[in-house]
């Protein structure tokens, strides 16, 4: 019987073939926005420039960092995001969060407001 020994790149090519790739890492939780907010940051992610706006506050156009540039979002309040040139409007409910929104309504609003659309 001839005894074969295995370089340890060979082995490690070979497990990786037998085994099944790693499941993808489970969605990254939200980070916490205030109560009666929406937390928005220009970078996806999370990341980037950050404005809290409150329901309180009524209407407010998007500062000038993320106006047409939100890449990502938390929402603690039921608000309405509105893009102005064409006239569109997304009713955004508490909850509800985005990661990567830049490449969707992300990269077109213009101001929220508080309540539905």
């Amino acid at each position: 019987m001839k005894l074969r020994i295995w370089s340890l790149a060979a082995v490690l090519a070979l497990t990786a073939l037998v085994l099944p790739a790693p499941a993808a890492s489970a969605r990254a939780a939200a980070p916490s926005c205030p109560d009666g907010s929406v937390c928005f940051w220009s970078g996806e992610g999370f990341g980037g420039n950050y404005w809290e706006w409150t329901s309180r506050s009524g209407y407010r156009d998007m500062p000038p960092g993320l106006h047409d540039h939100v890449g990502s979002f938390v929402a603690s309040a039921k608000a309405c995001v509105i893009n102005w040139d064409p006239v569109e409007k997304r009713d955004v409910f508490n909850g509800d969060w985005r990661s990567q929104y830049l490449g969707d309504f992300g990269g077109r609003i213009d101001g929220v407001g508080p309540g539905a659309c």
